[in-house]
C-alpha cells in the first residue's frame, strides 16, 4: 500500500454551498452600499477639518527686564493668574517719592484751609469792631448837632434880647461862644463819622484800624486754597498713575486657558506689546470645516454633527453646526485668481462651516488638530421653504 493511498481524500464543498456563500457576500455588499448610499444621502461629510481656537497672545503693556517667569506649555492658568514679572526697583521708588508729595500736598492744603478760616474769624472781628466804632462816631454826630441846635438856639434868643437891651452883654458873648464851640464840635464828629466809614470800608480788603490785618484778605486765601486743591490732586493723579504702572510690572493671564507656546525666557529684556506666550480656552473650542458649495445648502444651524478625532480614532464626539459661511475661502486668498486669460474652468469652492462641541473630553484636543466630521442632514433636520409673499402657504 502506497503513502499516497494510505492518505484521506478532501472533502469538497458542494456546488451548491459555494452559491450560497457567494450570494450571502453579494447580499452583503449590496446592504453595505445601499447603507452607504442612504448615508450619503442623509449627511455631509469632511475629511479635512481643523480644531480652532481663540489663540490669546499675552503680552506686556511696559518694557523691562523679565525677573520671573516659570511657565512652560501645557501649563494651565486662571483668570487673573501671574504670568511674569518685570524689573520694578526704580518704579518703586518712585512710587514712595510720589507718595510723600502727595502726603505734602494735603499737609499744605490744610494748612491753607486753616489760614482761610483764622483770616475769616479776623476779618469777622475787625468788620465787628470797625462797625461799632462807626455807630458810636454816627451817635456822637447826632449828640453834637443836638448841642449845636440848642447853642444855636440860646445865640440867637441871646442876641435878640441884647439888642433889646433885655441881656448884658457878656451874656450874648457867652451864648456865641458856646454857639461856636458847638458848631466846632459838630464838624469833628462829623470827621470822626468820616474817618469810621474810611476804617468800615477798609476792612472789607483787610485794613482795620488803619493797619493790615496778620493774615491776608480771606479772598486772597481761598484762592490759594483753590492752588493747593488742584495742586493735591495733580500729585494724587501722578501716585495713580504710577501705581497702575507698578501693576502692569505683573503681567496677569486675561482668560482662563492652557498654554500652546512660550515666547521668552527668564532674564530677558522684553519690549512694550512684545508677545510672551500663547494660549487658548480649552471649554471654547470649534471645528471648522470646508464644505463644498454644493452641499452647503442642505445645511442649517443645529443640526447634529459625529466629529471624529485623527488622534482619538476609537472616539466620536458628538456637536452641532454653529455658523454657516457665506463667502468662499477662495475670496480670502492671498494671491487671487483674476482669470485675465479668458479660459474657465469651473471648479467647486469651499465655504467654511463652524461646528460646535456638545460634549467629550475636549481637554485633550488641541487647536490644530485634524478632524472629520460628519453632518446628519436628515428631514428632521431640514428647514421648511419660507412662503413667498402674495402666495398662501395653505393652500
Amino acid at each position: 500500500m502506497t503513502a499516497d493511498s494510505a492518505r484521506p481524500a478532501k472533502r469538497r464543498l458542494p456546488r451548491s454551498g459555494k452559491l450560497l456563500i457567494l450570494a450571502i457576500v453579494v447580499v452583503l455588499c449590496l446592504i453595505w452600499i445601499g447603507l452607504a448610499i442612504a448615508h450619503r444621502l442623509s449627511h455631509v461629510s469632511a475629511q479635512d477639518a481643523r480644531v480652532m481656537a481663540d489663540q490669546v497672545t499675552v503680552s506686556s503693556r511696559l518694557g523691562g527686564w523679565v525677573t520671573t517667569f516659570e511657565l512652560t506649555e501645557g501649563d494651565t492658568l486662571h483668570r487673573g493668574d501671574a504670568v511674569a514679572t518685570l524689573y520694578g526697583e526704580p518704579d518703586q521708588r518712585r512710587l514712595e517719592a510720589l507718595t510723600a508729595n502727595v502726603a505734602t500736598q494735603q499737609a499744605r492744603l490744610d494748612y491753607e484751609k486753616a489760614r482761610l478760616s483764622m483770616a475769616e474769624k479776623q476779618l469777622k472781628g475787625g468788620m465787628n469792631l470797625t462797625h461799632r466804632q462807626l455807630e458810636a462816631s454816627k451817635a456822637a454826630e447826632k449828640a453834637a448837632q443836638a448841642r449845636l441846635t440848642e447853642a444855636k438856639r440860646d445865640f440867637q434868643r441871646s442876641d435878640k434880647l441884647y439888642r433889646k437891651h433885655s441881656v448884658s452883654e457878656q451874656r450874648r458873648d457867652q451864648d456865641y461862644y458856646a454857639y461856636q464851640a458847638a458848631l466846632a464840635e459838630h464838624a469833628q464828629a462829623q470827621q470822626e463819622v468820616q474817618v469810621s466809614q474810611a476804617l468800615a470800608d477798609n476792612a472789607q480788603v483787610g485794613f482795620i484800624n488803619g493797619s493790615q490785618m496778620p493774615l491776608p484778605n480771606p479772598d486772597v486765601l481761598r484762592q490759594q486754597v483753590q492752588i493747593a486743591r488742584q495742586e493735591l490732586a495733580e500729585a494724587q493723579a501722578k501716585l495713580e498713575q504710577e501705581q497702575l504702572r507698578i501693576a502692569d510690572l505683573q503681567i496677569d493671564s486675561p482668560v482662563d486657558g492652557v498654554i500652546n507656546k512660550t515666547l521668552i525666557d527668564q532674564g530677558e529684556y522684553v519690549s512694550a506689546g512684545q508677545p510672551i506666550l500663547m494660549m487658548h480656552d480649552p471649554s471654547k473650542l470649534w471645528v471648522e470645516a470646508n464644505i463644498k458649495e454644493t452641499d452647503i445648502g442642505a445645511l442649517r444651524t443645529g443640526q447634529p454633527v459625529a466629529i471624529t478625532v485623527d488622534a482619538f480614532p476609537d472616539r466620536t464626539f458628538t456637536g452641532h453646526v454653529a455658523v454657516i459661511g457665506r463667502a468662499a475661502t477662495s475670496q480670502f486668498a492671498l494671491l487671487p485668481d483674476p482669470n485675465p486669460s479668458g479660459n474657465f474652468t469651473k471648479i467647486t469652492q469651499r465655504i467654511p462651516v463652524r461646528i460646535r462641541f456638545d460634549d467629550g473630553p475636549t481637554d485633550l484636543i488641541g487647536p490644530g488638530m485634524m478632524v472629520g466630521v460628519d453632518i446628519d442632514i436628515s428631514g428632521a433636520n431640514k428647514r421648511q421653504p419660507d412662503s413667498q409673499p402674495g402666495i398662501d402657504s395653505g393652500s
